[in-house]
């Protein structure tokens, strides 16, 4: 059979294709839909069979490499000439001319592509594939199907397949032919909010003349946010409607300008708007209550709709009437928790990670301040969690602002005797000979802090010596052991025994970030307060110096400059999909080496965290985003390293002479002691927070064994279901699985608190609670529509094109030599910096690990923007100017 009936119930995806399945079943649900037929993928595939077509278009559809990146586009003109050069058959024309003839009149017709690889929920190929409109005549018809045909082999469908791994041997084309409808108005509807995944909401883009305008984004339409319970629109934003798309003659169409007077006008009125979302609603029922992407048009008052289909890769429902509730005498600050957890925590995180970091959860009762004496001092940094976000809770004391005490602490100090203050300051180290500065003691002051220059604090060589070794022992014991040889309750103590492990690397984090907020904090403020006018900042004189951030870089350049030696893997490289990457290599004859060092890179450098949350894996486990950066670099090598660093230092030593030149007297003294106290004291941070979330690298497999076993009892559905229960629930099902025993419960809840979560990524979360001058990390923007402002963090100025980059799946949309814009960045984004031009983040500030990273690469940053990510767009050209502080949006 070459065609069918609109309404066919043989609808099967493999026979009708993905358009024309969901328009018979609205066309069985008595939706008004315009008249037609479909012609079966059957159709397609007997005209390719018939003219051999198959294995030459298999042959044809590799791409080639053009630039250094792939195109299809030689492949797609070769394929569709094959078509070109065979006519359909005298039955397939016959039928095709006998079901136009059925339709009433002689009326144009629309010949839309219908594949059986699209408008699927999770790939809708929306775009890929050609649409004729306006087409009369059945002969005209029958060549419009033969074009649509040809069009599933265009470049732009056959990379898409590419992309996604669908194989080029398995799809084929129906095509469905519908009356057309001379759309008065026309456009597209979403039953959910596709942006914020909110159900109550439904979005309606709509503009005169055809749809095809509005779908192929060629106007501005109207847009309306529409109230899905009072069918309203609560928003409505009235675009340029310049143009629209109507029909040309007898075939075809062509583009003429909107009237003056409608530009400014709604394109639809209210009455109808309520019409449509009514219907919408009706049309989502049909397909089981799933979010739908519906086609319409009306035409002298007429409603009909054009096409239906799952909204693809809508986000998870917000959480309803959401509050950020106050912790009374305390303010909770994003500071660094931000940068180390700034997605929602997993519940078993929650509660195993901040565990161990404290003693209790809950504030000690009956505590006083007693400096760093005072029992549980970190107490007063403890991570709080608010609706599942971490912050640092920094309670008030005796009732007073936690800052105001300690100034007024600080006065204190400054008016008590000198011998007590030498007596703290010896014991208490380097940060109470502040207080000597000024009055009687300043001799001493004077004596300690040369002392104190050139040599490292004792914080860090205790790191050194000591808490870092003791963390990594506990690490190895655990990782020597085969979790598959453990029992039920051993995994657990092995989970438990390495989250401590992880929590009390916390703690000499702190004490080492402490340290380089005391030297770098202190040059900064001095740069500040005397110089500035010079557009020094602290970043100037820490940059450029060797790193773990650099030796990263330097193995992924070698495995690349490997790759690039031998034409076969470089072709391999540029061609394959990242997400296929390794599976290739592993087959490729000259792989063996690469592949070595590619395992070598990820065990080194691979075991950073995106996300101190062990939920989320590290880079050796799920390493897609270190392909996505291999293969930029293969195809550009961005900065050269050796030539970046030298321009780093040049830079560096004509500052040092600029403020050499500036400072006179004492204050070149104090310039200089400042610097090289930041110097030696302030890399030892990078090194040590490379080493964070380590433990995940060995606590996960154990967690995966446990899961597997869970799973097989009939506990979990999934082995990673149990990051979303708590340790009692896992106590209580290994002692059940020991006898034998599911807890089939445990599935939902784990459901329940993964869909939670998931909702919870989309909420807006305060900087701080409430909104105080203590917090460090976040800079409300200015108000001028194009000029932002954050922290002056790393020196220079930039203008260049802004990648926006929110998350490590979309490291392949960094464009080489642009300026990363993104929420923050931990360790494992230090593979993009290589083609950064500059760094612009949400949040962060001075000491922030995007700072640091930005000074070493020698590129201008501005952190702390607060809303970079939501004013920014991808392809805009921005200029950074790291010395004031300040993004401008150019374009």
């Amino acid at each position: 059979m070459n065609t069918l009936p609109l309404d066919t119930t043989d609808n099967g995806l493999e026979i009708v294709g993905g358009k024309g399945r969901s328009l018979s079943r609205l066309c069985n649900s008595g939706f008004d839909i315009p008249g037609g037929f479909q012609v079966p993928t059957s159709a397609y595939r007997g005209f390719v069979s018939d003219n051999g077509l198959q294995e030459k278009i298999l042959r044809l559809a590799t791409p080639v490499i053009v630039e250094g990146g792939i195109s299809f586009e030689q492949a797609s003109a070769n394929i569709r000439g094959l078509f070109a050069e065979h006519d359909l058959s005298s039955n397939v024309i016959a039928d095709i001319r006998a079901a136009y003839d059925a339709l009433p009149g002689t009326p144009a017709v629309a010949v839309r592509s219908s594949a059986n690889a699209e408008d699927l929920p999770d790939l809708s190929f929306a775009g890929q594939q050609d649409t004729y409109l306006n087409v009369t005549g059945g002969g005209a018809v029958a060549v419009a199907v033969k074009n649509c045909w040809a069009s599933l082999w265009t470049a732009q469908a056959i990379n898409y397949r590419h992309e996604m791994g669908i194989e080029q041997d398995v799809v084929a084309m129906a095509v469905v032919v519908q009356i057309m409808i001379p759309s008065d108005v026309s456009g597209i509807l979403f039953t959910a909010n596709p942006a914020t995944g909110e159900r109550a909401e439904m979005i309606v883009n709509c503009s005169f003349g055809l749809g095809e305008a509005v779908v192929s984004g060629q106007v501005t339409p109207d847009t309306y946010i529409v109230d899905r319970e009072t069918l309203t629109a609560k928003e409505t934003i009235i675009g340029a409607k310049e143009q629209k798309i109507v029909s040309d003659g007898e075939q075809g169409t062509r583009m003429e300008d909107v009237a003056d007077n409608d530009k400014a006008q709604s394109s639809i009125s209210d009455e109808s708007l309520r019409e449509l979302v009514t219907l919408a609603i009706q049309v989502e029922k049909t397909f089981d209550n799933v979010p739908q992407d519906i086609e319409w048009a009306i035409f002298e008052g007429g409603l009909w709709l054009l096409q239906a289909r799952p909204i693809t890769n809508l986000p998870p429902a917000p959480p309803r009437d959401v509050t950020w509730p106050e912790i009374p005498g305390a303010v909770l600050l994003k500071r660094q928790v931000a940068e180390n957890m700034p997605d929602p925590l997993s519940p078993l995180f929650e509660e195993l990670y901040l565990f161990a970091i404290y003693d209790t959860q809950t504030w000690p009762e009956g505590w006083e301040w007693n400096g760093s004496k005072t029992k549980n001092y970190m107490k007063n940094f403890v991570v709080a969690t608010v609706n599942g976000y971490a912050y640092q809770a920094i309670h008030n004391i005796n009732g007073e602002d936690w800052l105001d005490y300690m100034e007024k602490h600080k006065q204190k100090q400054a008016k008590q005797p000198w011998y007590v203050t030498l007596k703290q300051s010896i014991s208490e180290g380097q940060y109470m000979i502040d207080s000597m500065k000024d009055g009687p003691l300043h001799f001493v002051f004077v004596i300690m802090r040369a002392f104190r220059t050139f040599k490292r604090y004792p914080t860090l060589v205790k790191w050194e010596k000591e808490w870092l070794p003791d963390y990594l022992a506990v690490i190895e014991s655990w990782e020597k052991l085969d979790p598959s040889l453990a029992t039920g309750e051993e995994l657990l103590t092995g989970m438990k025994s390495l989250t401590r492990a992880e929590g009390k690397y916390w703690h000499a984090l702190r004490g080492v970030i402490g340290t380089a907020k005391g030297t770098d904090g202190a040059f900064q403020t001095f740069l500040e307060e005397n110089a500035a006018d010079e557009g020094l900042i602290s970043g100037t004189f820490l940059s450029g110096f060797p790193s773990k951030t650099l030796e990263a870089e330097v193995a992924m350049r070698a495995i690349a400059q490997r790759i690039n030696s031998n034409q076969s893997l470089y072709e391999l490289t540029i061609i394959t999909p990242a997400s296929r990457f390794l599976v290739q290599l592993d087959q490729h004859p000259d792989g063996r080496p690469v592949r070595d060092a590619i395992d070598k890179y990820l065990y080194d450098f691979g075991r950073q965290v995106f996300n101190l949350d062990f939920v989320e894996p590290a880079l050796a486990e799920q390493p897609l985003p270190f392909f996505m950066s291999l293969k930029a670099m293969v195809r550009n090598a961005g900065y050269d390293l050796a030539t970046r660093q030298q321009e780093v230092a040049r830079n560096r030593r004509e500052k040092w002479k600029q403020a050499l030149r500036f400072f006179k007297g004492s204050q070149r003294l104090e310039f200089l002691r400042l610097y090289w106290t930041a110097r030696v004291n302030y890399p030892t941070r990078e090194e040590a927070l490379f080493y964070m979330g380590l433990a995940w690298s060995t606590f996960r497999p154990w967690a995966q064994e446990l899961g597997e076993r869970l799973v097989s009892i009939g506990t979990l559905s999934a082995p990673d279901d149990l990051y979303y229960l708590s340790s009692e629930d896992l106590e209580l099902a290994i002692q059940a699985r020991a006898d034998n025993r599911a807890m089939p419960e445990l599935i939902e809840k784990a459901q329940q608190q993964r869909q939670l979560r998931d909702q919870r990524f989309l909420m807006n979360q305060p900087p701080s609670i409430p909104l105080s001058k203590t917090d460090a990390t976040f800079k409300v923007s200015s108000d001028e529509e194009n000029l932002l402002r954050g922290f002056a963090v790393s020196p220079g100025s930039v203008t260049g094109i802004a990648s926006v980059i929110m998350t490590p799946n979309d490291f392949d949309k960094m464009t080489p030599d642009s300026i990363l814009v993104c929420p923050l960045t931990t360790p494992a984004w230090t593979q993009l910096f290589p083609h950064a031009r500059g760094l612009v983040t949400d949040i962060g500030s001075i000491l922030a690990h995007g700072s640091i990273v930005a000074r070493e690469y020698g590129i201008p940053g501005v952190l702390g923007v607060g809303d970079a990510t939501q004013r920014i767009k991808s392809g805009q050209t921005i200029a950074v100017d790291g010395d004031r502080g300040t993004v401008t949006i150019l374009d």
